[in-house]
Order: structure tokens, then C-alpha cells, then sequence
């Protein structure tokens, strides 16, 4: 039951991360200043790099 719920949590994250990581693109499409689009671009970076850590962390339970 341990292992299911950590699963479960792994999967949640990952969901997670990978839609703040899109909202951060569409943000980042939607700005006209380039040092925004910079600082979008880089956070979407970093939620992308969370969801595969969450996403290996699935994988590695299994």
C-alpha cells in the first residue's frame, strides 16, 4: 500500500510540474519584452527539470 501511494504521489507531481512548465511557455509566448520571455523560458526550464526527476522517481518504484 506504501509503494501505491508513493506512486500515486509521483504521478500527481509529475502531472503537476509538466502543466506549470506549459503555463510558463504560454506565458512566455504571450510576452513582447525579451527579458521576460528569458526569465518564462528559464522557470519552465526548471518545472520540466522537477517533472523528469518526478517522473524517474515513478519509474524507479515500480
Amino acid at each position: 500500500m506504501f509503494a501505491t501511494a508513493l506512486y500515486s504521489m509521483s504521478h500527481a507531481d509529475f502531472v503537476k510540474y509538466l502543466l506549470q512548465a506549459k503555463n510558463c511557455l504560454d506565458e512566455a509566448e504571450k510576452t513582447t519584452q525579451e527579458v521576460d520571455k528569458e526569465a518564462w523560458l528559464e522557470l519552465g526550464e526548471e518545472w520540466m527539470e522537477m517533472a523528469r526527476k518526478a517522473q524517474r522517481q515513478r519509474l524507479y518504484e515500480r
